[in-house]
C-alpha cells in the first residue's frame, strides 16, 4: 500500500467518527508496508481529523510500531478516550461483558491494562480486538479500519452501560461460556460471510428496485444517526405476502448495493443462491407472518438502547402522542441470537408494542414503512438517552469530562 492509499483509508475510517453527541478524542494509525505505518499522532478530536494530520512512522521504533510488529495480523490501530471510557476503566482490572457485540470482540471480559506500555498492550489484545487503559481510554486493533472504527465505539457504547446502567439497576454480565462462544463464532464464521467481493446482477421489477435501494440509503443512515456501527444491526422491507426484502450479514452499510439486498421467502426462509441474508432474518420474517400491519423492521445497536439492553430493562415514552403511537418499550425474553426461540420472543413482545428491546443485544421497531420505522428508532433512543442522563458531564476524579 503507497502513502496515498493508506491517506485515503485512513480518512475513510475517520467518517465513521460523527460527533452527534459525545465526542471521542484519539489516534489512529494504520499500516502502509513493512517498513511504515500512518498515523495522526496526538490526541485529536477523531471526527475532525484532515489528511494533513497524517505522518509517516518508521516501523521499527515506537510503541505503536511494537504493535505492528508483534501483531502481523493488525493493518489499522484506533486509540480512542471518552468521559465513559476513562471513567469506566478506573473501576477493575476487567469488566465482565454484558453486551453480545462486545462479547464477539473480546469474550467474557474486557481486559483493562495497567498502561500504555507495550507490554501492557499485547497482554490486553492477546486474545481480543479491543481492551481499556486504566485511566486512559480504550484502544482498538483490528484487520481494517472499519472494524477498528466499529470496535472502538463498541467498547465506549459498553463503557457507557457500566456507568449509566446504574440508574437501572446495574448492566447484567453474560455467561462466561456464552460469551466465550460468541467470540469464537465471531472469529470462525461472522467475519467470513458474504466474502465474495460481487454477485450477478439480480433483476426486479421498479417497485422491487426502490425498495431495496431504500434499504441501502437507510442503511447508512443508520450509521451517520449513529443508531449502529459497522455491519451490526439490520433493516427489512416486506416485498408482499410471500417475501421480504433484508440487508445481508457482515458487508458494511457503506459497501452493500442493491444487488446485495437478500429476497427471502417469509413462510419457507429460503433465499437461493443470494448473498447470506442478515443472522436475525427469522426474526424479520416471523413478524411479517404474524403482524399484519408490518412493513418494514429496524434492529439497532445505538447506544442508549444498549444501556438498557446490558440491564435487561425497558422504559415507558412518558405519555402523550409517542406514547400513543409506539406504546411501552418493553423488553424480550432472552434467547440466542439468530434463534427460532428469539424470533418467537420478538414477534410475542411486538403484539404488545412498536418498539422492543432484546436483552445483551439491542433495539426492534417496526412499522409501516422503512421512514416510520427510522423515526421511531430515532426517537425511543433519545428518550433513553434523555432517561439515562447522556447529556450531563461524566465526572472523573475531581473533574468534569463532556
Amino acid at each position: 500500500m503507497d502513502r496515498d492509499k493508506a491517506e485515503e483509508l485512513l480518512m475513510n475510517a475517520v467518517k465513521g467518527f460523527h460527533g452527534r453527541f459525545k465526542k471521542m478524542y484519539g489516534q489512529i494509525s494504520v499500516r502502509v508496508d513493512k517498513d511504515f505505518y500512518m498515523s495522526t499522532g496526538g490526541n485529536k478530536l477523531l471526527s475532525g481529523i484532515v489528511p494533513g494530520d497524517f505522518e509517516l512512522c518508521d516501523i521499527t521504533t515506537g510503541d505503536l510500531a511494537n504493535l505492528f510488529r508483534n501483531k502481523p495480523e493488525v493493518n489499522v490501530i484506533i486509540f480512542g478516550c471518552s468521559a465513559d471510557t476513562v471513567k469506566a476503566s478506573e473501576s477493575a482490572s476487567s469488566i465482565r461483558v454484558s453486551l453480545e457485540d462486545l462479547a464477539r470482540l473480546t469474550g467474557s471480559e474486557l481486559a483493562v491494562v495497567a498502561d500504555s506500555s507495550p507490554a501492557s498492550l499485547l497482554k490486553g489484545l492477546r486474545d481480543s480486538d479491543v481492551c481499556l487503559i486504566k485511566g486512559v481510554g480504550a484502544i482498538a486493533a483490528c484487520s481494517n479500519a472499519k472494524k477498528a472504527v466499529a470496535g472502538i465505539q463498541i467498547v465506549e457504547k459498553a463503557c457507557e452501560a457500566e456507568n449509566h446502567g446504574k440508574l437501572i439497576g446495574g448492566a447484567v454480565p453474560l455467561s462466561r461460556p456464552f460469551a466465550d462462544s460468541l467470540r469464537k463464532s465471531f472469529i470462525n464464521d461472522y467475519t467470513r460471510r458474504n466474502e465474495t467481493p460481487h454477485i450477478g446482477y439480480i433483476g426486479s421489477d421498479e417497485d422491487e428496485f426502490r425498495l431495496r435501494a431504500q434499504l441501502v440509503d437507510f442503511g447508512k443512515d443508520l450509521v451517520r444517526r449513529d443508531l449502529s456501527y459497522g455491519s451490526w444491526g439490520n433493516l427489512s422491507v416486506r416485498l408482499n405476502d410471500d417475501e421480504m426484502l433484508i440487508t445481508p450479514s457482515s458487508i458494511d452499510y457503506f459497501e452493500i448495493s442493491v444487488e446485495d439486498i437478500v429476497k427471502v421467502n417469509i413462510h419457507t426462509l429460503d433465499y437461493g443462491s443470494q448473498r447470506m441474508p442478515s443472522s436475525e432474518y427469522r426474526m424479520h420474517a416471523l413478524a411479517y407472518a404474524e403482524l399484519p400491519d408490518c412493513g418494514a423492521i429496524i434492529h439497532t445497536r445505538s447506544n442508549g438502547i444498549s444501556v438498557f439492553a446490558a440491564c435487561e430493562a425497558g422504559f415507558r415514552l412518558g405519555g402523550g402522542d409517542l406514547q400513543e403511537l409506539i406504546g411501552d418499550v418493553r423488553t424480550t425474553a432472552y434467547a440466542e441470537p439468530g434463534s427460532e426461540a428469539l424470533a418467537k420472543a420478538v414477534v410475542a413482545t411486538l403484539r404488545q408494542t412498536h418498539a422492543c428491546i432484546i436483552p445483551h443485544h439491542g433495539g426492534v421497531f417496526y412499522g409501516p414503512s422503512l421512514d416510520v420505522v427510522f423515526a421511531i428508532a430515532e426517537a425511543v433512543e433519545m428518550k433513553a438517552r434523555n432517561i439515562l442522563g447522556f447529556d450531563a458531564p461524566v465526572v472523573v476524579g475531581d473533574e468534569e469530562l463532556n
